[in-house]
Formats: structure tokens, C-alpha cells, sequence
């Protein structure tokens, strides 16, 4: 389950940085600076559940 949302929201966080880069260009920049940090937020997300350092179907397992 985790690496499977982690892959999920890994395209999402790449699309989000893109896109807020290139709004960033253009005259919207407080739209592509909520998308960068947006897609900023999501990656390392996106990575700690790939790894499986953080998951958060764990606490019911002992």
C-alpha cells in the first residue's frame, strides 16, 4: 500500500514542480510559487513511502 501511493504521488510532485516553474516564468507567480511549494511538500512524502520509513498502517502491528 505505501509503495503504491508513494509511486502515485511521486508523478504528481514532478507535475506539480513543473508546472510551478513555469508559472514561475510567466506573470503568475504566486500560482507557481503555491505549486512549488506544493510539489516540494509531496516529494519528500512521496519518499519516505517508498522507503517505508514512514507508514502509516504500522501502528497496529506489535
Amino acid at each position: 500500500m505505501n509503495i503504491g501511493l508513494g509511486l502515485v504521488l511521486l508523478p504528481i510532485a514532478i507535475i506539480f514542480i513543473l508546472l510551478g516553474v513555469f508559472l514561475r516564468k510567466e506573470n503568475a507567480k504566486i500560482v507557481g510559487n503555491g505549486l512549488l511549494v506544493v510539489g516540494i511538500i509531496i516529494l519528500p512524502v512521496s519518499i519516505l513511502l517508498l522507503t517505508g520509513i514512514y507508514d502509516p498502517y504500522a501502528h497496529h502491528i506489535r
